[in-house]
Parts: structure tokens; C-alpha cells; sequence
């Protein structure tokens, strides 16, 4: 498939069937996203994943835990935002998913943070190459994973990729896209 299908193709989904993945396709995902640039190529990224259900029911709770806080807070258009998408602080998808990506970055790093950030861009593109879907979450809280994953301080969690076969359909045509013309000036 060519890379503009899959970014075309691509929707974070929050529902998955309860069907296996191997080893060898969190693989393949972990090396795909290993050849991202970084700042200065020192590859700030490290990636756990998580497949123990009781694990991953212990990292949704904690995220629940957090998210409800947030949404007790959350005011405005943004509040808004989160209705209309039908979001909720409910996560089943961190217990649905086979598989939980939890990616880290090594701070102090250069450019750690936008390395991380077009390192999981390359991660989710070869999760839709694998026919697989995904959902970049950012819990409001993360650092609760350093200890639950045993992981040091000196990395923070950016996101948790869940990973699976989706469970629901998304309509394309409704998630619309800004036109070029919105998107760019050109001064020549």
C-alpha cells in the first residue's frame, strides 16, 4: 500500500476484537518505528509491550483514575470536543486491545520530545500497513508507568498505543479533511 493510502486510510480506533497478534508484528511495528530520525540520531525512544491482561487492567484503572479527574475539570469547547466524539474517561480499549504499546523518551535527550513524536508517527503508519489499528492515547497522567513497567525516571511515557484488530467501523466520509488551500501559503 502506498504511504499516502495509509495516512488516507488511517482513524484512531477505540474498539477491538478480542483476536491475537504475535510477537513477530510487535516486532516488525518496534523496528519499523526504530528508523525514524531523532535529534542528533540518538533514537531517544524506548517502547514496552504489554500483553498480560492483568497488566493492562491495572494500567486502565490508573488511566480511569486520571481521566476522570481531568473530565471533572474540562470546561468550554473543549468539553464540547469530548461530547460530540462520544469520549468518556471509560478506556476499554487499554483492556480490549491484545496488545499496549507504552512509549517512552529519554528526556534531556536533543530534541527528545519531537523525535518521540515523528517516531510514533512511523509506529502507527506500519500498524495500518499491518492491517492492524491503533489510537495514540495520552492519559493526562502517565508517569504512574515508570514503576507499573518498571521503567526508569530518567524515560517518560509519551503515549500508549493500543494495539488490535478494530472492532468498529469508521465512516470516512464523515471525518473531513481541511482542503490544501486552507492548509498553505505559498510566497514565490
Amino acid at each position: 500500500m502506498a504511504i499516502v493510502e495509509l495516512m488516507k486510510k488511517r482513524r484512531s480506533i477505540r474498539s477491538y476484537k478480542i483476536s491475537p497478534i504475535s510477537r513477530q508484528v510487535i516486532s516488525r511495528i518496534i523496528e519499523a518505528a526504530s528508523y525514524a530520525p531523532s535529534g542528533l540520531n540518538r533514537q531517544p525512544w524506548f517502547f514496552v509491550a504489554v500483553s498480560n491482561l492483568d497488566l493492562k487492567e491495572k494500567i486502565r484503572q490508573e488511566c480511569e483514575k486520571h481521566e476522570q479527574r481531568f473530565y471533572d475539570h474540562v470546561r468550554g469547547s473543549f468539553k464540547e470536543s469530548l461530547s460530540f466524539l462520544n469520549l468518556s474517561p471509560v478506556k476499554s480499549f487499554l483492556t480490549e486491545a491484545p496488545y499496549l504499546i507504552v512509549a517512552f523518551a529519554k528526556k534531556g535527550e536533543p530534541y527528545w520530545n519531537e523525535s518521540m513524536w515523528i517516531c510514533i508517527g512511523y509506529t502507527i503508519l506500519k500498524i495500518q500497513e499491518e492491517r492492524l489499528a491503533s489510537l495514540t492515547y495520552t492519559p493526562p497522567q502517565m508517569s504512574f508507568l515508570n514503576e507499573m513497567l518498571d521503567i526508569s525516571k530518567k524515560y517518560k511515557a509519551v503515549a500508549i498505543l493500543p494495539i488490535g484488530y478494530p472492532n468498529e467501523k469508521v465512516d470516512l466520509s464523515k471525518r473531513k479533511r481541511r482542503l490544501i488551500d486552507q492548509l498553505v501559503r505559498f510566497i514565490e
